[in-house]
C-alpha cells in the first residue's frame, strides 16, 4: 500500500506559484483556475488607496496567465532583423542589420496557442515561465506573439503539434515599479480597446456634424457644441490615461482633451464655433482615433523578441517613448 505521493510536475507547479506570488505586488490577487484547460490563473490588479497602506482597491484590470515551470530551460540568442509591418503583408526583413536578443525557449502545445488565439486581442494572455533553479520568472504576451511573430514566420503554424516560444530574458518579472510597467499595461488592455471604439464613434459623429459623412446631422451648431462637450466628458473619464506615462501620445491626447474642456467651460464665441468644430475633428479626434492604429502597429509589439521591440520596450527611466504616426 502506497502513501500519498507528489509528482515532480506537481512540485514544480507549486514552486511556480510561490515564485510568481513573490514577484508581484502584495496587493495583486492571483485567482487560480481549477482544471487546467490552457489558462492557469487570472491576476487582478489592486493598489493601495491610503498613505498608511491599510486598504487596497481593485483597478478593474486583469490579465490571464499560462504559468509554466522548468528546471532545464534552454537559454540562447535569437537574431532579429528590421522588417516591414507584418500586419499589412508578408514578412519582409532587412538582413543588413540585426540585433541578437537573449531569450529563454519553451515549447507550447498547439492546443494552448489556439485557445489563446480564440480569446481575441482584448484579453491578454501572458506566458510566464519560471526557472525553478534560479527562481526567476519571464513573461511574453501570447496574443501578440501569435500575430507578430508566429504567424509571419510560419503561416501554417496551426498545423504543427507544438511551437517553440522565445521569451526575451529582459522580460523578467521583478517586484519593482519600473519592472511592473508592462504588466500594468497589459492589465489595461481591455479598457484601451473599449476607448478606441468609442473614439472612432465620436469622430464619425463629429464628421457628421461637419457635413462630411454619408448621412449628415441637421442640428444647429449649438447642439453640435453640446455634443462635443459630452464627448470630451466621456473621453476624459476613460480609465486609460494613467499607466502609459512613458508612451507620449497618450499624454498628448489627454492634454488636448483638457484644453478643450477649459475652452468649453469658458464658452465658445459664436464666431469661433465652426472653427472649434473643425479643430476637434482634424486635430483632437484625429489623434484620439490614431491611438488605436499606433496600438496595433507599435504597442502590441512591445516586449516581443523582435527588432522593433528592442528599440521601444525598454526605455531608460524617465525617457518617454514617442513613435507617433501621422
Amino acid at each position: 500500500m502506497y502513501k500519498k505521493r507528489r509528482s515532480l510536475n506537481q512540485i514544480k507547479e507549486e514552486i511556480s506559484y510561490q515564485v510568481l506570488r513573490d514577484k508581484l505586488p502584495e496587493t495583486w490577487v492571483i485567482h487560480e483556475y481549477g482544471p487546467d484547460y490552457g489558462i492557469d490563473c487570472v491576476i487582478e490588479l489592486f493598489d493601495y488607496i491610503d498613505e498608511e497602506r491599510t486598504m487596497a482597491e481593485t483597478l478593474g484590470e486583469n490579465f490571464f496567465v499560462q504559468l509554466k515551470a522548468s528546471s532545464s530551460i534552454e537559454y540562447c540568442t535569437r537574431r532579429s532583423y528590421p522588417r516591414g509591418n507584418v500586419a499589412k503583408g508578408s514578412l519582409n526583413e532587412n538582413k543588413t542589420e540585426y540585433i541578437d536578443i537573449k531569450v529563454a525557449k519553451f515549447q507550447l502545445e498547439m492546443s494552448e496557442l489556439l485557445t489563446v488565439q480564440s480569446m481575441g486581442l482584448a484579453v491578454p494572455v501572458l506566458l510566464i515561465l519560471v526557472d525553478t533553479n534560479t527562481r526567476q520568472a519571464y513573461f511574453v504576451c501570447l496574443n501578440d506573439y501569435i500575430d507578430k511573430v508566429l504567424e509571419p514566420e510560419d503561416a501554417r503554424y496551426f498545423e504543427k503539434a507544438s511551437k517553440t516560444i522565445y521569451i526575451p530574458t529582459q522580460n523578467e518579472i521583478l517586484n519593482q515599479e519600473e519592472s511592473l510597467t508592462a504588466l500594468r499595461a497589459y492589465g489595461k488592455r481591455s479598457k484601451m480597446y473599449g476607448a478606441f471604439g468609442m473614439f472612432h464613434y465620436q469622430k464619425k459623429e463629429i464628421e457628421r456634424g461637419l457635413g462630411l459623412a454619408a448621412f449628415n446631422s441637421e442640428e444647429d451648431i449649438q447642439n453640435k457644441i453640446k455634443m462635443i462637450s459630452r464627448f470630451v466628458e466621456t473621453a476624459i473619464r476613460q480609465d486609460i490615461w494613467s499607466g502609459h506615462e512613458f508612451w507620449k501620445p497618450i499624454a498628448w491626447s489627454r492634454t488636448d482633451l483638457e484644453d478643450l474642456k477649459q475652452n468649453l467651460d469658458a464658452g465658445i464665441d459664436e464666431e469661433h464655433q465652426a472653427h472649434f468644430l473643425e479643430h476637434c475633428n482634424v486635430h483632437v479626434w484625429h489623434k484620439l482615433t490614431n491611438l488605436g492604429n499606433m496600438y496595433e502597429e507599435l504597442v502590441r509589439e512591445w516586449y516581443l523578441p523582435t527588432f522593433l521591440a528592442q528599440l521601444t520596450s525598454y526605455p531608460e527611466p524617465g525617457v518617454p517613448v514617442v513613435l507617433a504616426k501621422a
